[in-house]
């Protein structure tokens, strides 16, 4: 199977919806980002390799019971009632911490997965509160059961990185800030977020308060991930190819 192709970010900064320095937005370093989400398929030739990972193997303290529950088999999704290329789903944050170590990668930081999810370019307003619109809409009724193929959405940022919005939610490596304990899903607390007053605010209110309610066993049809490389990791790894 090809290697999961891999966008480069470069260095800059965004502002988060949680609290920060007034007018100093978060500085975030050059990073590379897979393209798209790790799907089924991907997942299966980890766990062909690392069974210690699969459903019937895997500890308990590493997944909740759903680990993995839309796959027909331990050993197999069962392609022809999920489909090619979806997403993988039903993974924990340590399954999928584990899968990314595997590749030479690591989950993305927090900021690092909104700063590329921010780097979108559109060329009227009028496009930004369309596209504003929909991803309200699309946070509000996640369907977990019907998931479309990855690279499916039309959505990228300006470097490439697809789906990051429309297709799931996704694992990151800081997924839940010290001040999650002060956060809840209700009215009062995602009007207090939405600082920025710009596209992204609801939603991004929706998506850091849902992952802050997961555990790291937390398993669910809505929540997949991707993998980050550190630049030298990288670097170093084309130079041993040469």
């Amino acid at each position: 199977m090809a290697q999961q192709e891999r966008v480069l970010i470069p260095a800059g900064s965004f502002h988060s919806i949680l609290p920060e320095v007034k007018g100093e937005p978060i500085s975030v370093d050059s990073f590379y980002i897979d393209k798209t989400a790790v799907t089924n398929e991907d997942f299966l030739q980890f766990l062909q390799e690392n069974d210690s990972w699969q459903k019937d193997e895997i500890p308990s303290i590493f997944a909740a019971q759903n680990y993995l529950n839309h796959w027909e088999e331990a050993s197999t999704p069962g392609l022809e009632a999920i489909g090619e290329n979806r997403p993988v789903t039903h993974v924990s944050w340590f399954a999928a911490n584990a899968y990314c170590s595997d590749k030479g990668g690591r989950l993305p930081s927090l900021n690092e997965w909104e700063y590329s999810a921010q780097l979108m370019d559109f060329d009227s307003m009028q496009e930004m509160n369309r596209f504003s619109t929909e991803l309200i809409g699309w946070y509000s009724s996640v369907d977990a059961k019907n998931t479309k193929a990855v690279g499916s959405t039309g959505i990228q940022n300006r470097h490439g990185v697809q789906d990051q919005f429309g297709l799931i939610m996704e694992w990151v490596e800081d997924y839940k800030p010290i001040i999650a304990d002060e956060l809840s899903l209700d009215c009062g607390t995602v009007g207090r977020l939405q600082q920025l007053g710009n596209t992204y605010s609801y939603a991004a209110s929706i998506r850091y308060i849902t992952r802050m309610s997961f555990n790291p066993k937390t398993t669910t049809g809505m929540v997949g991930f991707r993998c980050a490389y550190n630049i030298e990791d990288q670097e170093s790894a084309k130079n041993s190819e040469l």
